[in-house]
């Protein structure tokens, strides 16, 4: 149960490796192991709050219900990581907001206004707001806390810009998939997504169009001479892989089980930390 949420930790530390070694910065293993921790206190706290796994993963849910205690968890992590930042000199802004919008989007504490009558959500809970926000956290926190770091060294701006947009790019595809593997429990349970709003086959052409037109735009430039090379190919690598991966969940003669779908789709956010370590050593 907690095997899921570790894979998505190491991404997060993989990518604060590549982010640092990018930015010709020091490896700093306080922001590295933070990293990876406040990532798992992030989804591991989402494993509480999850009413539509009743539906999806009823054996998820209940493992989690009978065993409260392991919310001290991500509560736990969250306090040594801002204590290890706080006295070693490392806190940023972007912490703060890494943590927050944490928060807000496993639990239900933004006042919103539906059928009339106020309510309170999470950011899961708004439609499509919940994929932006994915995108952007796994996107900018590797790159905003390397260059918060006094010895960073800023990449070329372009190659920064088409890296940075691979990671928002690729997660946005990936959390997006992921609302079409659950769409049944979503719907039970009310929550809106592209999938349960406009369907699987809408959602499947929207994401090959963002992908295809984010290859056009990085094709365009490299071919002018804005982006280099290695780039250019981290780009269409991890586009292709989060492709690859996420294929299962549309097509029903490749349908996987979840043991096997979660951690494949998830390899995306590993495959982009990886490949973010090799164009840092090449270039």
């Amino acid at each position: 149960m907690l095997g899921p949420i570790a894979w998505l930790a190491l991404a997060a530390g993989l990518q604060m490796l590549g982010a640092l070694l990018f930015f010709r910065a020091p490896v700093d293993l306080i922001l590295i192991f933070t990293g990876a921790a406040i990532t798992f206190s992030v989804y591991l706290l989402n494993r509480f709050t999850d009413n539509e796994d009743s539906y999806n993963y009823p054996e998820q849910k209940m493992f989690f219900q009978q065993k409260p205690a392991l919310i001290g968890i991500p509560i736990l992590l969250i306090a040594i990581s801002f204590f290890l930042l706080a006295i070693s000199g490392r806190l940023v802004t972007w912490h703060v907001i890494l943590i927050i919008f944490g928060i807000l989007y496993s639990v239900s504490v933004i006042p919103f206004v539906r059928n009339k009558s106020l309510c309170f959500v999470r950011l899961k809970d708004i439609l499509f707001v919940k994929n932006l926000a994915v995108s952007l956290l796994w996107g900018i926190t590797p790159f905003a806390l390397a260059a918060s770091q006094k010895f960073s060294v800023m990449p070329a701006k372009f190659d920064l810009f088409v890296v940075a947009t691979a990671f928002c790019l690729t997660s946005l595809i990936n959390t997006a998939s992921c609302d079409v593997r659950d769409v049944e429990g979503d719907r039970h349970a009310g929550v809106l997504t592209l999938a349960t709003r406009f369907g699987q086959k809408f959602t499947a052409i929207f994401l090959l169009s963002l992908g295809a037109i984010g290859c056009c735009v990085v094709e365009i430039n490299y071919l002018s001479g804005n982006v280099s090379r290695t780039a250019a190919i981290l780009f269409f690598i991890n586009i292709a892989w989060t492709g690859v991966v996420a294929a299962p969940l549309y097509l029903k003669y490749l349908k996987l089980p979840k043991s096997y779908s979660e951690p494949l789709i998830d390899s995306q956010f590993v495959m982009n930390g990886l490949s973010l370590i090799v164009l840092a050593l090449y270039v």
